[in-house]
């Protein structure tokens, strides 16, 4: 008896064990929000002084939360970190508006991020911030969004129970001073 008739060829074997996978990871596949990379815009606008760019991106978190508040109202919003102004790696000057936290994780009340875009996207354009496009794929469980306008101030809700609310804003200020933050 011939060995060979009784043995499947093995590129068969390698392309069931393929389709095999790609059918068990096909049905595994979580449903939601797009999960590529955000890309954002190319930086077009200068850095403004504090004293502009303050209100202005302080605006857009108050905005956000009050917008999310009313979409998901069993979920609230408090101030997590206060306003601040940090010298980063490459020597920008970079304000950080009030960081929010959510009382929850909102993944799966807000329909895996659907309900945020929905109540956010609005006040992004408002704002002159382009719609959230999905969650970015991020390790350890977070699931991100994220939006950058064209100054190129980014407002990112990052999820993994709580939630944060963050928006980094390049600004020109040669000191750095936290104390340049207007109080109000």
């Amino acid at each position: 008896m011939n060995r060979r008739t009784n043995r499947l060829p093995q590129h068969f074997l390698a392309t069931l064990l393929v389709l095999g996978t790609t059918v068990v990871v096909g049905c595994t596949a979580p449903e939601g929000p797009a999960t590529e990379t955000s890309s954002p815009p190319p930086v077009t606008a200068s850095a403004a002084p504090v004293a502009e760019s303050f209100p202005k991106y302080d605006a857009v978190r108050a905005g956000m939360v009050a917008a999310l508040e009313e979409k998901m109202p069993d979920i609230s919003w408090t101030v997590d970190e206060p306003a601040t102004l940090a010298r980063v790696k490459d020597g920008r000057c970079m304000l950080y508006p009030q960081t929010m936290k959510s009382n929850v994780d909102v993944v799966q009340p807000s329909n895996q991020f659907a309900d945020i875009f929905s109540a956010g996207d609005p006040v992004l354009a408002q704002h002159g911030f382009p719609a959230f496009n999905g969650t970015d794929t991020v390790a350890g469980g977070w699931v991100v969004a994220r939006s950058t306008d064209a100054a190129g101030a980014t407002l990112t809700i990052e999820s993994k129970s709580p939630a944060y609310l963050r928006i980094s804003v390049p600004v020109d200020s040669p000191a750095c001073d936290p104390n340049e933050i207007p109080a109000g």
